[in-house]
């Protein structure tokens, strides 16, 4: 898209970008403030019920599906760069089974959990499997299929999602449990959709004996820091709910939920800037090592690479600064219009800084990615999970609002992060020729 050279193919980029890092969670933010403001005009209590469940869902299967998405979309990445074409449909379709299986199980529990209704339990169980598979084909359909079946996917699904479950609660008069099958509805049309680009894609050649079981015995510790990572993502939240009660909880959750809006163009940024000019400059140096070029061109390839990295955090760093004192000044005029008391301005602030300064540790750890540090990006994303326990915990027993640690902690990891990215950096030529299995031997 960005080698056309026309707007349009920059703008499609960047539309993409925010479709395959933000698509997800910003249907969900538009859905939750949908549901606060049909309960607030409406004055129904059943729409509460229907937000925790929407809330849980997503909060449960993007934590849990994190482990198997990444190594399943490392595993497809690995067969293409080795051109063993017929060793990737088989296994992507029995992880879709098992993601299928294994969050209908979820679901299913979940409900029984919460002791909903009958008819609201099928619902939400649907809603589950639904969005948990559509976090594994998301991962894996932004590099098997063209930019545009995700565009597509989402395009149709996001709205469609929206209007059936207004549809379904008003024009139909069911109240909430129609918000919330009008919404699974549209969002399995989001999974379909998602499904035939990734099917039309795969190579026609087939390996049934190809398994994914080694995969994971190789990726535990890539599996391992997403797990954490996007654990880290709701811990904030389970310590207010443990500190302050859920009511606070549900509140500081609306609160993390717009202000992660501030996000959205640093992601598009980032998203296609590590996947055009620095995959270049990766692609440049590794396949300059394999080719067996002279120690000057590795090295030039480090420099140019190195520097790709802190141009990228640099502009990451600038552009989410604007989105963040854009949102921090309209503060106000944002907690009105959600519905939400003004004593909340404050840790809505705070909770913006935070997610600003996350958004570069989570570049940090893509970077250490591109490299296979896995250790050191465990490391980014268990000082964030800790940190957020540790500081949000002691600004309550501080008597200061919990929010007042979640920038800290975040703090914390990109400062980790930031220090770890610079050393792999400055050693890069060295630690890759050390990594080779002939290294001992020379």
């Amino acid at each position: 898209m960005i080698d056309r050279g026309s707007l349009a193919g920059t703008v499609g980029a960047y539309l993409t970008g925010v479709a395959v890092t933000s698509a997800p969670w910003l249907l969900t933010t538009a859905v939750l403030a949908s549901l606060r403001l049909v309960a607030r005009l409406g004055g129904a209590t059943d729409f509460v019920q229907t937000e925790r469940i929407i809330t849980l869902v997503y909060a449960l299967t993007v934590v849990l599906s994190a482990p198997v998405h990444v190594v399943v979309s490392r595993t497809i990445a690995d067969r293409l760069y080795e051109g063993r074409l017929d060793q990737i449909a088989a296994p992507l379709w029995r992880a879709v089974v098992l993601t299928v299986l294994g969050f209908l199980i979820l679901g299913s529990g979940l409900m029984r959990i919460l002791g909903v209704p009958l008819e609201v339990g099928v619902a939400g169980t649907i809603l589950t499997v639904v969005v948990g598979t559509q976090w594994l084909l998301l991962s894996v359909g932004g590099g098997l299929s063209s930019p545009t079946v995700v565009l597509t996917a989402f395009c149709l699904g996001a709205p469609l999602s929206i209007v059936a479950a207004l549809a379904g609660s008003h024009l139909l008069g069911l109240g909430a449990l129609g918000y919330l099958y009008g919404y699974a509805a549209g969002q399995l049309v989001t999974v379909a959709l998602l499904l035939h680009g990734v099917a039309v894609a795969l190579p026609a050649e087939v390996d049934e004996e190809a398994r994914l079981t080694p995969a994971f015995a190789e990726y535990w510790l890539l599996a391992l820091s997403s797990l954490v990572y996007y654990l880290s993502i709701w811990t904030d939240k389970i310590v207010v709910w443990a500190v302050r009660g859920r009511a606070a909880a549900e509140l500081y959750s609306g609160l993390s939920a717009i202000a992660w809006f501030s996000v959205i163009p640093a992601f598009g940024w980032i998203y296609v800037n590590v996947e055009t000019a620095f995959y270049r400059r990766f692609r440049s140096l590794y396949g300059a090592l394999e080719a067996g070029a002279p120690l000057s061109k590795l090295t030039e390839g480090t420099t140019q690479l190195a520097a790709e990295s802190s141009r990228i955090l640099r502009g990451a760093a600038q552009i989410q600064l604007a989105g963040t004192v854009i949102v921090m000044l309209g503060a106000p005029p944002i907690l009105r219009l959600a519905g939400m008391p003004p004593e909340l301005i404050w840790p809505f602030r705070l909770v913006t800084m935070g997610a600003a300064i996350q958004v570069l540790a989570l570049l940090e750890i893509l970077l250490l990615y591109y490299f296979d540090l896995r250790r050191e990006a465990l490391m980014i994303s268990l000082v964030l999970l800790g940190g957020e326990a540790v500081f949000m915990t002691l600004a309550q027993g501080l008597g200061l609002s919990p929010a007042v640690g979640f920038p800290v902690a975040c703090a914390c990891a990109a400062l980790t992060g930031l220090a770890l990215v610079r050393s792999r950096l400055r050693t890069l030529l060295a630690d890759t020729f050390q990594s080779q299995p002939f290294g001992a031997a020379t």
